[in-house]
């Protein structure tokens, strides 16, 4: 019997070592290239913003005015009352109030007037079911939001 002895026989090894290189580069230079800088598609405040979108930054256009807010459920209603920094009710606006949760109808609700600057709607959660919900108030182009708990 004759054995053959082969030289330099394992040049797949060396290929797969070069594409393991390869692979650790590439991951440090997008590591590198992430860490430096930020895509213009990519918002800081997504989840805030995207939580109740407004065209307009609600936030500043209720500091401005001096906005506000008083949530309060009662009786079966969900109620919000919107005052000025005067203390005078705020008029003329609509309320949204997005439900969530599994004791809540789905959707999106508008809410009615009760009183000036009093906007509610009617809302009985299942029993025992703890209930949150986002809200939007909008007058023109000025608008402010908020979330609440319900727990009945």
């Amino acid at each position: 019997m004759t054995k053959r002895v082969q030289q330099g026989g394992k040049p797949w090894l060396y290929g797969l070592l070069i594409l393991f290189a390869l692979f650790l580069v590439a991951t440090a230079w997008s590591l590198l290239k992430a860490g430096r800088e930020v895509s213009r598609v990519v918002d800081r405040d997504y989840y805030n913003h995207g939580l109740l979108y407004a065209p307009v930054d609600a936030s500043s256009a209720a500091a401005r005015l001096g906005w506000r807010s008083q949530p309060l459920y009662r009786d079966g209603r969900l109620e919000l009352k919107i005052t000025d920094r005067n203390g005078s009710p705020v008029t003329g606006g609509v309320l949204t109030v997005i439900l969530e949760g599994k004791g809540a109808p789905s959707g999106t609700l508008t809410c009615g007037i009760a009183s000036p600057g009093v906007y509610c709607v009617p809302l009985v959660p299942v029993s025992g079911s703890v209930l949150k919900a986002g809200w939007l108030f909008r007058r023109g182009s000025d608008s402010m939001s908020g979330r609440m708990t319900v727990m009945p």
